[in-house]
């Protein structure tokens, strides 16, 4: 007796369907149809990502140079160069006139030499005087190095001179003082 082998395991009634069964598939749905895009989206699209393009690079090229902005404004601004040697003589450009009119010659002004700057200047008197303004006072004067101290055992550091009041100075009033000494103003933070 010859069985054929059965095409479906499950073909037989008796056997509950076993193993995987053959997948099914839902038709798909009909695609909408694509709209196309008219000439001028399609180049308007293309100008833009061109625009955008180009301040991008511009952006990033400024952002990664080392030239300073206001020396390149500087030299575009002047095209013509600057001549080595100044002019006693003033330039300024004649208005065409219409008629003769008398014409007199302006005389050329000499600036008179920079005097030269002190090397010593004359101490004030500080004490009694809000610490930020003394520190202020001093370094207008020309003063470089200016420093504050305090007296107080409770607060050692002068952080914000505008709390602090000055109570000695290292320098007496009316002396002089090179302007790169060093002037110690020593500061209370009680009054």
């Amino acid at each position: 007796m010859t069985t054929d082998p059965p095409t479906q395991p499950w073909s037989t009634p008796s056997q509950p369907p076993v193993g995987p069964f053959p997948p099914t598939f839902a038709a798909p749905a009909p695609a909408a149809p694509r709209r196309k895009l008219g000439t001028g989206a399609i180049i308007g699209i293309v100008i833009g990502a061109l625009f955008v393009g180009c301040c991008g690079l511009a952006g990033l090229g400024a952002l990664f140079s080392d030239d300073d902005p206001k020396s390149t404004a500087a030299i575009s601004a002047s095209p013509t160069p600057v001549p080595a040697v100044p002019s006693l003589v003033p330039t300024t450009a004649a208005a065409p006139t219409t008629a003769a009119a008398p014409t007199t010659a302006a005389a050329p002004t000499t600036t008179p030499p920079a005097p030269p700057t002190p090397t010593t200047v004359v101490m004030p008197n500080l004490v009694g005087m809000n610490a930020a303004v003394a520190q202020d006072k001093l370094e207008k004067l020309g003063l470089t190095n200016v420093q504050l101290g305090s007296q107080d055992e409770n607060d050692t550091f002068v952080i914000l001179a505008a709390n602090w009041t000055v109570t000695k100075q290292s320098h007496k009033k009316g002396s002089r003082v090179a302007l790169d000494d060093v002037v110690v103003l020593t500061c209370t933070k009680q009054r």
